[in-house]
Parts: C-alpha cells; sequence; structure tokens
C-alpha cells in the first residue's frame, strides 16, 4: 500500500577519524563529522542530526501561536526610560546588522561604534567601515555603552581558518601569529575582556567574542596559549586572570598543557593566567563545568552568523525514545520521535516544572517530558509556557532574499521540483520569505504578490531559515527524491555551498 503522508528521514553519516599529521598547536583535535551521503526528504534543519533515524509526524494541529519580539521587549522593561534604552539597542544592533551580515572571508567589519586598531589607529573609524585581516595587528573594541551601537566587530577570518567571529563590547585582541609562520593570521591569538557600565538592563555586562565554526567541519584555533577545535559555537571572555571559555551549541575539544578536554554545549571551562600575561596558561586545569548564565545571557544572539539561542546552564539526554512535542502538554502536536543517547541543550521549563524546552543538535527545538530524561543541569531561569518565537534578523534582513542563480529561480507552487513552475525570477530579484517548507529545503516567498515556493539554495539571504514558521498545508511531492548535497547545512542563515553556511 502506498504510504503518502509519512516521511522517513533516513541519515547516513560516515566516520571520520583524526588522520595523523605533526604536532603543532593547531593540531587536528576533534574527529569531524562527515556531510550527510544521502537525505531523502530532509527537515529544513540547521546540521546534519546526530539522531540515526528520525520519524516526522505529519501535523494534526496547526502551530501554536507565539508572542512577538514586541510583546518579548514589553515584558522585560518596567519603565519608559527602560523601553527608551531597549528601543536604542535594538536600533543600534539593526544598523550593525545592515553593516556587516554576509561580509566576504578574510575582512573585519565595524558594526558599532569608532574602534582602536594596530599598527595605524583609525583603520575602523565608523560602523560599515571594512579592511583586510591582515592589515591588523591587533584590536580594542569600546564598551556598548561608549558610542552609537558600542563595540560590534566581525571577524571574517581566512577562508582555510573555518570559523568566524563576532566581538561584543569592551574586548582586546591581539594577533599572535608570527610572519614566518604557517598559519594564516589570526589563526592564534590573546584576548582580553572589559566590563561594561550597562546603563540599558538588556545590554551586555562584560565583553565577549562569540566563535562559530562551520557545520560538519572543525574549525581550529588558538586563543591565549589554547588550542581549540571548536564544532558549534564558543563564546570567550576573561575575568580578572581567568579566561573562560563557554560552549552553547555543538561540542569543543581543548588542548592545554598536552592536556585534551573535551566540551559539551552547556558547559564552561575556566583556566588561569599570570596577570596581565594572556599568552600561556599557568596552572593545572580542572574539568569543564556548568557555564555561568549570567555573563552570556545578554549577547545579542541575531547578529551572530548564524544565530544560536543561549541555552540554560548544563544539558540533558534521552535514555529511550522520547517524543518532542510543539508545547508542553501531552496532548500537543508531535514533532519527533528522538532515540535514546541523544544529548541536547535546554532553553527552558514549563511553570509546572513537568515539561522542558529542548535543542536538538540539529537546531530543531521541542518540548519533552522532564521525567524521561537524565539530567546534569543548573538552575533553570527560564520559565514558560507559550513556545517563544526563535531568533530572527533585525529589519528587512529577517525577511528579504535574493535570487542567487544566473539562469533565474523558479517559483513553483509547491516545495519540491515535481510541482509547476508558475515563473522564473532573474538573478538579483529581491523577494519576501514567508515561511519554510516542512519536508524539503525549500522556502515560500511573495514576489510583487505572486506567492510560491523556491529552493533555498537558489536564495541570497541573511535571514535565519529556520526561524520562518513552517507551513503545514502544502500538498506532499508524488515521489520521494534525494536533495541535492548543497542542501547540507541549509536552513539557516547564508545558504552558501562554498563555505557550509
Amino acid at each position: 500500500m502506498r504510504i503518502r503522508y509519512a516521511m522517513l528521514i533516513v541519515i547516513s553519516l560516515a566516520i571520520v577519524a583524526c588522520r595523523p599529521q605533526k604536532e603543532t598547536a593547531l593540531e587536528e583535535v576533534i574527529a569531524t563529522p562527515s556531510a550527510t551521503i544521502e537525505i531523502v526528504y530532509v527537515t529544513p534543519t540547521s546540521a546534519p542530526t546526530r539522531v540515526p533515524t528520525l520519524v516526522r509526524i505529519q501535523p494534526t494541529t496547526p502551530p501554536t501561536s507565539t508572542p512577538t519580539m514586541a510583546d518579548r521587549a514589553g515584558s522585560q522593561v518596567s519603565n519608559d526610560s527602560e523601553v527608551d534604552c531597549l528601543d536604542m539597542l535594538l536600533r543600534a544592533y539593526t544598523e550593525a546588522g545592515n553593516h556587516c551580515l554576509g561580509g566576504p572571508n578574510g575582512h573585519f567589519c565595524n558594526g558599532g561604534g569608532a574602534s582602536y586598531t594596530a599598527p595605524e589607529e583609525n583603520l575602523l573609524p565608523s560602523p560599515g567601515a571594512v579592511i583586510d585581516a591582515a592589515a591588523l595587528d591587533g584590536l580594542r573594541s569600546l564598551a556598548l555603552d561608549d558610542a552609537a551601537g558600542g563595540g560590534l566587530i566581525w571577524l571574517r577570518l581566512e577562508e582555510n581558518i573555518l570559523m568566524d567571529a563576532l566581538v561584543i563590547g569592551q574586548v582586546s585582541i591581539q594577533n599572535a601569529v608570527l610572519p614566518d609562520s604557517e598559519f594564516a593570521k589570526w589563526q592564534s591569538f590573546t584576548l582580553e575582556s572589559g566590563a561594561s557600565e550597562g546603563r540599558c538592563e538588556g545590554a551586555p555586562k562584560i565583553g565577549a567574542m562569540v566563535m562559530q565554526g562551520r557545520y560538519g567541519q572543525t574549525s581550529r584555533v588558538v586563543v591565549n596559549g589554547v588550542s581549540l577545535g571548536i564544532d558549534g559555537t564558543v563564546i570567550v571572555l576573561t575575568q580578572d586572570s581567568t579566561a573562560k571559555f563557554i560552549a552553547i551549541e555543538g561540542q569543543a575539544r581543548l588542548l592545554a598543557f598536552g592536556q585534551y578536554i573535551n566540551m559539551n554545549a552547556g558547559e564552561q571551562l575556566n583556566i588561569s593566567y599570570a596577570p596581565g600575561d594572556w599568552r600561556k596558561p599557568e596552572g593545572s586545569i580542572a574539568s569543564p563545568s556548568l557555564f555561568e548564565y549570567e555573563l552570556v545571557k545578554d549577547l545579542p544572539i541575531v547578529l551572530f552568523d548564524r544565530p544560536v539561542p543561549i541555552p540554560q546552564p548544563g544539558y540533558v539526554q534521552t535514555q529511550g525514545g522520547v517524543n518532542m512535542r510543539i508545547a508542553p502538554d501531552i496532548e500537543a502536536q508531535l514533532l519527533f520521535q528522538v532515540p535514546a543517547g541523544e544529548t541536547m541543550n535546554v532553553l527552558g521549563i514549563s511553570s509546572n516544572r513537568e515539561w522542558l524546552h529542548i535543542r536538538l543538535g540539529n537546531g530543531e527545538t521541542g518540548w519533552m517530558s522532564a521525567g524521561l530524561l537524565a539530567k546534569n543541569l543548573g538552575e533553570i531561569k527560564k520559565v514558560y509556557d507559550v513556545t517563544p518565537p526563535p531568533p530572527q534578523r533585525y529589519g528587512e534582513l529577517g525577511s528579504r532574499a535574493f535570487v542567487n542563480v544566473a539562469a533565474g529561480g523558479n517559483l513553483r507552487e509547491a516545495p519540491d521540483t515535481a510541482f509547476r513552475v508558475k515563473s522564473t525570477l532573474p538573478y538579483g530579484t529581491q523577494v519576501k520569505l514567508l515561511a519554510r517548507s516542512p519536508y524539503s529545503p525549500w522556502v515560500k516567498v511573495n514576489f510583487g504578490g505572486e506567492i510560491g515556493w523556491m529552493a533555498l539554495f537558489t536564495l541570497r539571504t541573511e535571514s535565519v531559515i529556520t526561524s520562518l514558521p513552517i507551513d503545514y498545508n502544502v500538498p506532499l511531492p508524488p515521489r520521494a527524491t534525494s536533495t541535492p548535497e548543497f542542501s547540507y547545512g541549509g536552513g539557516h542563515a547564508y545558504p552558501d555551498p562554498s563555505t557550509g553556511y
């Protein structure tokens, strides 16, 4: 009997081992999972999931409505001055994103106030200023309260480093790669954070650098003499004579004093230094602990190259098959059935403390019964019963896209090549993003009032695709077809096959 209303995602992950290479401070420190070999019906996820097989259940109820950004902003402030402060901060973030998101590799882009650079002082004088990374030896950004927007600087590192970074607030960084080194400039650097006065309740209280590896590939850098292999998102900051490495997505592996330390998202590693000297760690290294939520909870996640919700400290694991639902209710729509052995982050908890809002390794989020999960958690400070909206870019960046195919992009009736082409939009045409497909890496768009579906790879966008609503009312295609390789890593900002975004 032909099955039409259930879809099976079969994801095969190749087993990749660390290949031998000579010892250096940048040696390979993580065995990186390979790209997905074949996908038969893929949901628009941000990365190949660690779950071998997931069954997507056909929805029986519409998605739960979620509060708007204005609703959330209003709930966080208590007086007019705080509202004005928050509005000013959001405007600064919006302007910064417009200036710098989606910039080229090998460049630094200033999204905020003036910064101090070396060897020359005024190389990034104003918002939107861009400079070749090779022209800089050092950089000091301002606290967010010091100028319009303050310190917001994007570091687009060389292509082979496989990592981008965002400096937020008061941070000083210094290149540590020698001129005759085999490594790319800025593949090793020192970093020191400064505090902020914090006039606005929603502003970060301490400077930090957010480092993100590209999906399916491990980036390797050295920060303050510690070698990092990053397969996800790591935040680095300093306090007193301690450097703090905080994983909020994926995994990281650190090497210091010849000792390897693995970190899961939700954990933090503290490393001591001699006062004022960030070149080399001092003393022994302890095991990772649950991260300090207050240090990073106010970072502007929609400005990250890959927006990642800040999780609660720690993580949970499935011990058997566990259902993931759209709301904290046993009657809520079923999204996934997650098998045993999956490690997940926690975003929040229901008011009755019976349900956890979790995030899978592929970026999908939903609710699971707390009693069915093994826990390694700290205090959960986010309590809610209505699922909050996922992070989306501020302003037009959250909804606009441009056709990125020379021959034009096809606008179809539904999200698969089996459906009729309504029209072909020329290269460079701007469209408005409306929704995403429940079963394929396609998006629903509006072009001058004409509504249709386009394959994600045919578009260039800074929007967070996983933050678009899912349109469950589309018809299923008449056949199952493999998706091409460029779908790997799709489902979020920058669906660019050459970089993994």
